[in-house]
Formats: C-alpha cells, structure tokens, sequence
C-alpha cells in the first residue's frame, strides 16, 4: 500500500514537470548570457529580441574580432562560467518579464581567471512562443 501511494505521488510529480513550459524568462536569460560569453552567435541572435538585432549585430562583430585576435596569439579559446549566477523573476505580464541576474560570472583564458559582480535586471519579451532577452530593464529600447 504504502509503496504504491509513493508511486502514485511519483506518477503525478512526473506529469507536473512534464506539463511546465519548456522556456522561461529565466531559462532564455541563462541560456543568453552563456551564449555571450562563449561566443556563440547563432544562440545570442535566437535569444535577443527583434528591436535589438541590429546592436547585437554590430556589438557581435567587434567582440569576434577581438575573440579571434586572442585565440590566435594564444591559441586558447576564452571559457566563460556562470555556475554562481542567479537568476530570479521579479515580474511577468503577458509576454514581459523582469529578471533579476545576481552572483558571479568567471572568465578564463590561459592561466588568468576573472570574476566579475552582476546585479542586474534585465527585461525579457515573448517572440514567436520563444522567451528573448531585451537589454536592462531600466533602459528604454530604442
């Protein structure tokens, strides 16, 4: 008895995280950042609202200019770690979101590691069904 309960509980725990959307303002904030710092174009222009494509755009190519410069002289690619980031939503309404972005990123290349504090909130939007990231909440998009 006891033990098909705990099955049944199980069976319902299962259907509950089954029938969660598979994305979140803090999922796409996440997956954002960490595109950013390993420099993965494809997932950053996947994860960036329509009104800042054209910035994504530009700011991307400077990045990769000095990112290739780098690697070439040192043949390392920079890591980016965000394992102490947290990410907390501070509001939602319809397809807006504020998400709070707290802890540490770790950037390494070579031998030479660098934390650096976030606090930030950062605004998330709802495109075609997917959560994007759309700059700090406290900026107006342009």
């Amino acid at each position: 008895m006891k033990r098909a309960v705990i099955l049944v509980l199980l069976m319902l725990a299962s259907l509950l995280v089954a029938c969660q959307p598979s994305d979140s303002p803090e999922k796409a904030a996440r997956e954002w950042v960490e595109a950013s710092l390993n420099y993965d174009g494809n997932k950053m222009a996947q994860r960036t609202c329509t009104a800042l494509q054209e910035e994504l755009q530009n700011q991307a190519l400077l990045l990769s200019a000095f990112a290739a410069l780098g690697q070439m002289y040192t043949g390392q690619q920079t890591q980016g770690d965000i394992s102490e980031l947290h990410f907390e939503t501070l509001n939602r309404s319809g397809d807006t979101a504020q998400v709070r972005v707290t802890g540490e990123i770790h950037v390494a290349v070579l031998a030479f590691s660098q934390a650096e504090q976030v606090d930030e909130t950062w605004r998330m939007i709802r495109e075609d069904g997917k959560w994007k990231w759309c700059g700090l909440a406290d900026i107006p998009i342009q």
